[in-house]
């Protein structure tokens, strides 16, 4: 497993961790979500479901009915979110209909996976999410090995700290407007991009090319 730790300051950090996250999932991907009740694991799939094109609004606990399914449209795999904490064993997966979640290719994120651990693979994400405080937290990924050849797989590794672009100024890797010092710089470079005074903040690499194939 690869280990790769995320420290989120605010719910926008979360955000963003939320959608790197979603740039690397594939369909048939399974997520263990750990954290102690108020972690923040509910929350967290709101934002990885928004990025999927999920309204956040229409996504709820599913704490009493033990799973959703929300459909991602345009024949894509839907995304299944499960709270295990009520079943006592994998044996009632049947009654939910694991099987069938499974062969359909959906992204499936679970909480409190250790009450189905033998029902799961080996090569599941695993995301700890601690809290820190009322709107910090701190993710610690677990990621699969094989999950380094994914395009765009960098994503989920902490962004390292840059120099803004257009600023020249430093800007911290876990910056909401990163490689950019503010929004109001990355609005210069684009208006530079429309003025033909291209700006390129780094070099271009191979994940760049695979995901704009």
């Amino acid at each position: 497993m690869i280990k790769v730790q995320r420290p989120a300051r605010s719910l926008d950090h979360t955000r963003v961790i939320a959608n790197d996250l979603a740039a690397v999932l594939r369909p048939g991907d399974i997520v263990k979500l750990v954290g102690e009740m108020g972690a923040g694991k509910t929350t967290f799939v709101r934002m990885l479901a928004q990025s999927f094109g999920i309204a956040e609004n229409a996504v709820s606990s599913p704490t009493f009915v033990i799973m959703n399914i929300y459909d991602r449209g345009k024949g894509k795999p839907p995304l299944a979110h499960m709270d295990c904490y009520r079943l006592g064993d994998e044996s009632e997966l049947d009654a939910l209909g694991w099987d069938q979640i499974v062969d359909s290719g959906a992204i499936i994120l679970i909480e409190w996976p250790d009450r189905i651990a033998s029902a799961l693979p080996d090569d599941c994400l695993t995301i700890n999410i601690d809290h820190v405080d009322e709107t910090s937290r701190h993710f610690r990924f677990e990621i699969p090995k094989a999950w380094l050849d994914r395009a765009g797989f960098d994503a989920i590794r902490p962004r390292p700290d840059t120099t803004c672009p257009t600023m020249g100024t430093p800007v911290p890797g876990d910056c909401l407007t990163w490689p950019f010092a503010s929004e109001q710089a990355r609005m210069a470079d684009l208006n530079a991009w429309f003025n033909e005074k291209h700006t390129i903040s780094r070099p271009i690499e191979q994940t760049d090319i695979e995901l704009g194939e």
